[in-house]
């Protein structure tokens, strides 16, 4: 029979010694050790174990939420009304309202392809980078910034300016104002006193749900396209990005600098007329690299969430049924085709609306994919249903609507009468 001292433990190093000392009894018999002293094993590292930075938090984290709070505080920024997702207005209410989301969600991109010799995608391009400009202005610092690619600071001194509205409604927009302040002047009405006393000037819900301009009021502007923005937008509101470079890796590497020293700003990306040979040199308009270029810019956007970017191509150079286009149009995540009307159409419509010229539209403008939901599955292709006019207030889309000759149903008539 054997004793064993009290907290001696079985197995194991007696107590008081340190592992990897040799002691005088054999760990399992408690006898004199025949053998080389054993040595505990080493403890392996945890796997999956999350690296904690002794000196502070990740580098990416400070520039995540920064872009957070600059999405929660920048005032072009409304939810999506479909999706929630942030979003942002393309400088065209009409265009904002036929992309279903009130806007081009943050992350997406949009690809306007035109027809023909007439160059209306530029018009929103400009209203697209103007919107921005704009931001900056009424914010008074500097929540956003444009990135132009191919393009000089000429581009940027065409911008349209804020549209004003006539001398008429001007009047009226300021008396509007003074009325709706109350003064010692106008508080002896007997039924502004009820109102005020009972809260009856509040508008009603539905008014409320539909006109989000109250809850958003510097959201979107209208744009007055025989006018400039003054002053015109600085080096520290917009960068131009050259494409005179061998190959899209320096263009690439130009733009990821830009939007570094611009860190918590949104970004608004204009890319006009790709691969138009005027602009483009010819290393550039080879399909592999331009393709890869389009699949760069995809990849910064769906991966910052503060970036957007709007496109144009001429299908006049590229037609639609080009591999190329094919390609382009996949990558994009919205497209619209602006059409113009033929001259027959034209001069009819001149014709019919000889005494009502605003009226008379300028093209068809068709959906070919609309950003979030035609990835989602939804199919949504809409041609011929609206019509676009390049209008002094704004660009201005509607429902088409074959025109009505109204003299030709008169003749008809008459003759019908006289047989």
């Amino acid at each position: 029979m054997s004793f064993r001292r009290r907290q001696e433990v079985i197995g194991g190093t007696p107590s008081g010694l340190s592992p990897g000392v040799n002691s005088s009894r054999n760990p399992v018999a408690g006898g004199p050790s025949r053998g080389p002293p054993v040595s505990p094993p080493s403890r392996a590292p945890l796997r999956n174990t999350p690296h904690v930075n002794p000196t502070g938090p990740a580098p990416g984290l400070h520039n995540r939420a920064a872009n957070n709070d600059m999405l929660a505080q920048h005032p072009g920024i409304r939810p999506s009304t479909i999706t929630s997702q942030p979003t942002l207005s393309t400088g065209s209410a009409d265009l904002d309202r036929l992309l279903t989301h009130e806007g081009l969600p943050l992350g997406n991109s949009l690809l306007i392809e035109e027809n023909g010799t007439t160059d209306f995608s530029s018009v929103l391009l400009k209203v697209y980078a103007a919107q921005g400009i704009v931001h900056n202005r009424n914010a008074g610092k500097l929540n956003t910034h444009v990135i132009v690619i191919g393009s000089d600071q000429q581009w940027g001194r065409q911008l349209p300016g804020v549209y004003r509205g006539s001398s008429k409604e001007q009047k009226k927009n300021k008396v509007a104002t003074n009325e709706s302040k109350v003064t010692v002047g106008n508080i002896n009405d007997s039924n502004l006193k009820i109102a005020w006393r009972y809260g009856l000037k509040k508008d009603s819900p539905s008014e409320e749900f539909s006109d989000h301009s109250q809850t958003y009021p510097n959201y979107q502007h209208a744009f007055d396209i025989t006018s400039s923005l003054l002053p015109a937008p600085a080096a520290n509101e917009m960068s131009f990005v050259s494409l005179n470079v061998p190959d899209y890796s320096k263009v690439m590497l130009h733009i990821q600098r830009i939007i570094s020293q611009h860190q918590g700003k949104l970004i608004r990306i204009v890319l006009q007329s790709f691969l138009n040979p005027a602009m483009y040199p010819p290393q550039l308009i080879q399909h592999n690299q331009s393709l890869n270029f389009i699949k760069s810019l995809r990849h910064l956007l769906h991966n910052s969430p503060n970036i957007s970017l709007v496109s144009s191509i001429n299908l006049d150079l590229y037609p639609r049924h080009n591999a190329l286009v094919t390609m382009i149009e996949m990558l994009f995540d919205a497209i619209i085709e602006l059409k113009p009307f033929p001259p027959e159409l034209v001069q009819m419509m001149e014709r019919i609306y000889k005494n009502q010229p605003a009226k008379i539209k300028q093209g068809f403008l068709n959906v070919l994919k609309l950003p979030v939901l035609s990835e989602s599955g939804l199919m949504v292709i809409k041609e011929m249903e609206y019509c676009f006019k390049n209008g002094k207030k704004k660009f201005e889309i509607e429902e088409w609507s074959i025109p009505i000759d109204e003299e030709e149903e008169e003749r008809s008539t008459t003759k019908d009468i006289e047989f």
